[in-house]
């Protein structure tokens, strides 16, 4: 029933924000398919400056924000009456939402990579009684990560009570459900109709070429390897949107995208009927909560919202006479797009070292077999623009041109030994000059979208966000956030890039025809993947040994503020699985996050909690248990399946000496070893 009341609980959320939106002026199919995104960023903003404030109830606020809103909704609902509208919306959304739960029915685990660090901040989320919240991994100090986009969902959950081993699987898929449903209105709003919201929704969660490079060198359709599709640059990570959900981190990349779009859907809209005060409001607002779920995605959405504004009517406006007024817009959401989650920014030091020039490149195959249903008709777009160039009515001259332009570019490609570089960018270069071009064009905008994708591919060709994973890696990052962000904008853009494509109904659709079964390879390996598993589910638990499942619910319970030791090990493994599932601080997680969170300056620190928990995990004292622990402020020692295969006999006797047992069932053990608890005084259950 908690499912269904969180299902229900977002539900809500999309009523109201199908309320707010249609007063802006969007129609009722948009309004519906943006509603959701909306409504949770509604309900969550006034939630989160009380919880900002040290509002314990902060969630109440959003809840009740969120439930008057719905109101609001359901009003115009029966007054508008755009049954048909809003049930073609729905449906997209429940079919996406429903095929990315069901792709990940073999795969439900909440563990490895990065699962236990997301699931940890949503935890964090569920018992934080301010912000920023408790830091999961580093008892008694707050996180330094960006959580908003787990923000809009944990108030939902909350609300619900839906447990996070379900509620994890659950969110995954329905942001799947949102990114796509996002893509079919910008799409729509950008193509100039349903159709084109349907390629731009298939474009966004396609699969890629090299699952047909896969296929082709003798693997089964059955045993594609996804993992290599997402890491096909050597040191990198090329995830794709399809990859993503289907991987089921609810990370940040994740987790911003639904907020993306929703930004360009509403500057697409401002764009396009002349920019207003409420407008501005709405695409800061936006932009703002991108901006603090993703730090890594403020650039690519301020820049598409701002291309969307200024050119959304189809021209493309200077900072001059009307126009200047479109700039002034674009200033004032950008600034916007800071104050609205001002506290995030003033908090939160982002560990930016400054930016480097690569050194490393990235061969033309190698982007193609990863985005190659997004470049081609890319290319084909670049090779029309440069013919429509060419004056006069001489199809002979208009050929040569293009067939001379594209040798000389791929010649000199060749040349430079940074061919992907060359043949990204003046392709983006093309397409940019067509977007400057004087005049009328309704596809300006999708044009502007699909320039500012190329240059997101083309970015880390030249420079890279220098971080801390040293010169192997020295792209990594840099290529997942700008790659995967470029795909999005490509994928918005891709109905009209394939209308200057091709010419003519019939090629065009031998074109989308091409991209279909370019892309469907990885999706159906998916579901056939589903479909041959020995066992299927969404619990998210499904893992976890019997007594560490018991341990977390008793950490559940714990009084807000308590804190627990647990085994310390490596990132990306098993370890932190308890504080990670309950929300319950440890003195010490995964120190790799702490560092790549908070910078060298916290090694001595984690080191030193380290040694703490190795020397309770050794001791066979019970008294000098008690004294560690409690000079570290901690009220609970947990022994579960990992901490029994270092501790000896003598040590478990001794911890269960060091005080209150508060569970010992099944492997589980929880010692509550705080002041208030005298040594012995043992209550087993």
């Amino acid at each position: 029933m908690t499912t269904v009341a969180y299902l229900f609980a977002v539900l809500i959320a999309g009523v109201a924000g199908y309320g707010l939106l249609v007063r802006i002026g969007l129609d009722d199919g948009e309004a519906w398919a943006a509603g959701r995104a909306a409504g949770l960023v509604a309900m969550a903003m006034p939630a989160w400056w009380f919880g900002v404030a040290g509002a314990g109830w902060w969630w109440v606020v959003g809840v009740v924000v969120g439930v008057a809103a719905a109101a609001w909704g359901v009003r115009d609902l029966i007054r508008r009456r755009p049954w048909r509208d809003v049930g073609r919306a729905e449906l997209l959304f429940w079919v996406v939402t429903a095929a990315v739960l069901f792709i990940r029915l073999d795969r439900p685990a909440v563990l490895h990579q990065e699962k236990l660090m997301d699931q940890g901040i949503l935890a964090a989320l569920l018992r934080a009684t301010s912000f920023p919240p408790p830091d999961m991994w580093l008892a008694g100090d707050t996180l330094p990560y960006y959580y908003w986009g787990a923000l809009v969902w944990a108030l939902p959950m909350r609300a619900a009570g839906v447990p996070i081993e379900y509620g994890y699987n659950w969110t995954v898929a329905l942001v799947g459900g949102l990114i796509a449903v996002l893509a079919w209105a910008v799409g729509r709003r950008l193509g100039g109709g349903g159709v084109a919201g349907v390629i731009a929704m298939g474009a966004i969660l396609a699969g890629t070429p090299d699952a047909w490079r896969q296929l082709l060198g003798g693997r089964a359709l059955s045993n594609l390897d996804y993992w290599a599709s997402s890491r096909q640059v050597v040191d990198a990570i090329t995830e794709f949107p399809l990859f993503t959900v289907w991987h089921g981190d609810l990370h940040p990349h994740l987790l911003s995208m639904p907020l993306a779009l929703l930004a360009w859907l509403l500057a697409a809209h401002a764009g396009r009927r002349g920019v207003r005060l409420i407008d501005m409001a709405a695409v800061a607002v936006a932009c703002g909560v991108t901006w603090a779920a993703n730090p890594w995605a403020m650039p690519p959405t301020l820049a598409g919202a701002a291309l969307l504004l200024v050119c959304g009517d189809g021209r493309w406006h200077w900072p001059v006479g009307a126009g200047l007024r479109r700039w002034i817009a674009v200033a004032v959401v950008a600034v916007g797009s800071w104050l609205v989650t001002a506290p995030f920014h003033l908090d939160f030091s982002p560990p930016f070292q400054g930016l480097g020039r690569v050194f490393a490149w990235t061969p033309p195959l190698t982007l193609l077999l990863w985005g190659g249903v997004l470049l081609v008709p890319a290319f084909l777009a670049v090779v029309s623009i440069v013919g429509g160039w060419v004056r006069g009515t001489d199809e002979l001259r208009r050929r040569a041109v293009q067939l001379g332009a594209a040798a000389v570019t791929i010649v000199v490609a060749a040349a430079s030994g940074r061919p992907t570089l060359v043949l990204v960018g003046v392709a983006a270069v093309v397409v940019t000059a067509e977007v400057l071009r004087p005049g009328d064009s309704a596809d300006r905008p999708a044009l502007a979208m699909a320039a500012l994708g190329l240059f997101l591919l083309a970015v880390p060709e030249v420079v890279y966000v220098v971080d801390s994973y040293g010169d192997r890696l020295h792209r990594m990052n840099t290529i997942f956030k700008a790659w995967i962000q470029g795909w999005t904008a490509l994928a918005v853009a891709l109905p009209v890039l394939v209308r200057w494509a091709v010419p003519g109904r019939s090629r065009r659709r031998i074109l989308l025809a091409t991209i279909a079964v370019l892309a469907l390879a990885h999706p159906v390996g998916m579901a056939w993947q589903v479909l041959r598993a020995p066992e299927r589910g969404i619990d998210g638990f499904v893992w976890m040994a019997p007594g560490d499942r018991a341990l977390v619910d008793e950490l559940r319970r714990q009084p807000l503020g308590a804190t627990v030791i647990e085994a310390v090990g490596p990132a990306y493994s098993e370890f932190a699985r308890l504080s990670s599932a309950s929300g319950v601080p440890a003195l010490l997680g995964w120190e790799n996050h702490e560092l790549v969170w908070r910078g060298p300056s916290v090694t001595p620190e984690t080191a030193r909690r380290r040694g703490v928990v190795e020397a309770i995990y050794a001791s066979d004292d019970p008294g000098e248990i008690r004294r560690l622990a409690r000079a570290e402020g901690v009220d609970l020692i947990a022994v579960g399946s990992l901490e029994e295969r270092i501790v000896s006999e003598r040590t478990l006797t001794a911890i269960r000496d060091a005080g209150t047992v508060v569970l010992d069932v099944e492997g589980g053990l929880l010692v509550r070893v705080g002041p208030e608890t005298a040594a012995g005084d043992m209550v087993a259950r």
